[in-house]
């Protein structure tokens, strides 16, 4: 059962503080920073948090990837995670530095997140 402004009721009838959701995690080089904000867009991140990043999460050198890493997590329902995960497994895993990984959230007013 939901409420008026979308948040789910427990079965007591009571609201629920916390909703079920997916962070989906990209590490990828910086110079993909554009292309990945689009494609995210595109495939229906709606908000999203991008962090300059440095380590070693491919085994090269790190002055070997021009501008470093970014680090760029994402809430999102199960559905937008599963569009986001199989684009990048399309467009970038293959082709560029990038890791990306996802994992289950307890968000607070989870009608934000899509």
């Amino acid at each position: 059962m939901n409420e008026p402004d979308g948040g789910p009721r427990s079965e007591a009838g009571q609201q629920q503080r916390f909703s079920q959701r997916r962070v989906v995690t990209v590490i990828a080089e910086a110079v993909l920073e554009d292309r990945l904000l689009h494609d995210l867009r595109d495939w229906g991140v709606a908000g999203l948090t991008v962090v300059r990043a440095e380590g070693d999460p491919f085994g090269s050198r790190v002055g070997d990837v021009e501008g470093g890493f970014l680090r760029i997590e994402c809430v999102v329902s199960d559905a937008t995670a599963d569009r986001v995960m199989d684009g990048l497994a399309a467009r970038y895993l293959s082709r560029f530095k990038v890791v990306a990984y996802d994992h289950p959230v307890r968000v607070v007013r989870g009608a934000k997140y899509t």
